[in-house]
């Protein structure tokens, strides 16, 4: 399940703070508002491994 609050997109770049909406463009400079909400953490998560695998390669 998605929220329903979003947060511009391009908030770093284009205001001084997040910009948040219900909306699915930001009121202030018309981009795209994305969901301001991080994934459930779920401790079964069959993916995880991949995921921080792939962390660490980009870190390096």
């Amino acid at each position: 399940m998605k929220a329903d609050i979003r947060v511009c997109g391009s908030w770093e770049r284009a205001h001084d703070r997040p910009v948040y909406t219900l909306d699915e463009t930001c009121p202030e400079c018309g981009a795209e508002a994305v969901n301001s909400a991080p994934a459930p953490f779920d401790p079964a998560d069959p993916y995880g491994e991949y995921r921080r695998a792939l962390k660490r390669r980009e870190r390096e």
